[in-house]
């Protein structure tokens, strides 16, 4: 008989516990030991970490007053909080999807999508108590120590594999099941308890997590087409069982009114009022194929037929084969483009090629061939570097292969970053929340052509958790949203009266002729996809 190379579960957090003293400690909710092997340290620096990642990657709204409001309203409802030893912050983030993730030395964030939603600060209440869950439960450290036993379980698996001859069944290994990354669905259950037990002891009706996971489902359906069974944008699972359950919990729960930070509901609907819906202008828009941002006073032309995609940290267009990419981004304050391109490979620690100062419809830039990271590792690109309105601005071209037939694309992308022009500003607008009175008897069509409503009647009614064929009482009160100018800060250059039509991007820049391509450059390329 062959030993068993299969240790038991005890054994496995046991030789967990002997990697980490750290690995029983008592659940400050359950009171129950569990296996973590963070301790409040690791929760302070991974939280620490995440909060910088946060704020640099998604960033957070600028609205002083309704920060705050978040912030006090998650206060209220912390220091209920069975986990006392962290420090809580709320925050709202910039990101148009639903949504609300904590991480686990106390940094709590909703976004401006979510906030949207909300219809009551029961809703908001109760939705900030779910994520305090997750933090004072220590969900993310649970889900760590989990990690590392699979790990070691995956370790072990192929020991013992090698040592008798065991074949992989083609299902994966432990590290691969669905959801071992996520939340488990007892961790948001349980998330969702403790949200609905602070909202009692705040004194917030507790009926306000079934109201909100209602109005998220009906927002998950009106987006994907139906009602999504496991999945709160990928983290939360939010089905309309969990809004019966939440329900029926809070219609056993004893609860007097007590917190009350804004007055009524038309107080809690203006303190969302002006929040920007869907992209937001400060960020740049796209319009018929060129990147508009208003307050740097610059407008690029992306190659026809391109994908854009429009991120925090850089403005991407991607070939209809998913093979090529061009790529905008600001590198810093400057007004010497061959300066920044040395600075750029002294810091990227990359050598420059083909290196040519040349200018683009009157702005001074610089030429060269480098290597640029990708998420298939280093590539070569095309790079040009733009100084205009005290920046400097990096336009980059590369191809999953050989740049072949994409040279052309690479030459004249840089050639289509110029100053915005008077007609390109006014196309800059922003959609922004508003609320609105109904008229008696009004039909929501009535009402959304009487206030200008830019969302559709769909959207309109899940925002406001009605029904299509609604009908209002006088003074009742909808949330709309409006197109309305956007102002810019002026921190870019005037606009320019060069039109779009005058450009000559399309044909090469006498002053910088075509150079030979590197054909070596191909045999760096390994992968047919961008992703």
């Amino acid at each position: 008989m062959r030993p068993s190379f299969y240790p038991s579960l005890c054994g496995l957090l046991a030789l967990l516990v002997a990697l980490s003293p750290l690995a029983c400690t008592r659940n400050p909710v359950t009171g129950r030991n569990q296996i973590v092997l963070m301790d409040d340290e690791d929760d302070r620096e991974s939280d620490r970490q995440g909060a910088l990642a946060v704020e640099a990657q998604i960033g957070l709204v600028e609205d002083e007053e309704l920060a705050a409001y978040v912030d006090e309203l998650g206060q209220a409802m912390a220091k209920h909080s069975p986990r006392q030893n962290v420090r809580y912050h709320f925050h709202v983030v910039a990101m148009d999807e639903p949504n609300a993730f904590a991480l686990p030395g106390g940094h709590i964030y909703v976004s401006r999508g979510l906030l949207a939603l909300t219809n009551s600060e029961a809703e908001l209440a109760n939705v900030l108590g779910h994520e305090i869950g997750h933090v004072a439960a220590r969900h993310a450290a649970q889900r760590d120590a989990l990690e590392k036993l699979m790990s070691v379980m995956t370790v072990v698996g192929y020991a013992a594999a090698a040592a008798g001859g065991a074949t992989n069944n083609g299902n994966g290994g432990p590290a691969g099941t669905p959801g071992i990354y996520k939340y488990s669905r007892d961790q948001e259950s349980e998330a969702d308890r403790i949200g609905q037990d602070l909202a009692v002891m705040a004194g917030v009706d507790p009926a306000g997590m079934a109201d909100f996971m209602r109005s998220l489902d009906s927002a998950t359906r009106l987006q994907m087409g139906f009602s999504r069974e496991t999945g709160y944008f990928d983290t939360h699972p939010a089905t309309r069982e969990r809004a019966a359950e939440a329900a029926t919990h809070a219609q056993v729960m004893n609860w007097e009114p007590k917190l009350k930070i804004a007055r009524d509901r038309r107080d809690f609907l203006d303190r969302m009022s002006g929040l920007s819906v869907g992209p937001d202008a400060a960020e740049g828009v796209i319009r018929d194929g060129y990147f508009l941002h208003a307050d740097f006073g610059v407008s690029v032309r992306f190659p026809p037929g391109w994908e854009i995609v429009n991120t925090r940290s850089a403005v991407l267009g991607i070939s209809p084969t998913r093979d090529a990419m061009v790529v905008l981004e600001l590198q810093g304050p400057g007004d010497d483009p061959r300066a920044a391109a040395t600075g750029y490979a002294r810091i990227q620690r990359v050598p420059l090629r083909d290196e040519a100062a040349t200018e683009v419809n009157g702005l001074d830039a610089y030429r060269a061939k480098s290597e640029l990271a990708t998420p298939m590792g280093s590539r070569s690109a095309d790079i040009t570097w733009i100084a205009h309105g005290g920046m400097i601005y990096r336009l980059s071209g590369f191809a999953a292969k050989s740049r072949g037939a994409y040279a052309g694309i690479f030459r004249s992308f840089p050639r289509g970053f110029r100053a915005i022009t008077e007609e390109e500003l006014a196309q800059v607008d922003d959609l922004r929340l508003r609320v609105v009175e109904a008229r008696a008897g009004e039909t929501l069509a009535q009402l959304s052509d009487r206030t200008g409503n830019a969302w559709e009647l769909n959207e309109t009614a899940v925002a406001n958790r009605i029904h299509l064929d609604e009908r209002f009482d006088e003074g009742e009160l909808v949330k709309i949203t409006v197109r309305q100018p956007y102002v810019p800060e002026g921190r870019g250059a005037e606009p320019s009266t060069h039109r779009p039509d005058d450009d000559e991007a399309a044909e090469p820049d006498d002053r910088d002729p075509e150079r030979e391509h590197d054909k070596e450059e191909a045999a760096h390329f390994r992968s047919n996809s961008l992703h």
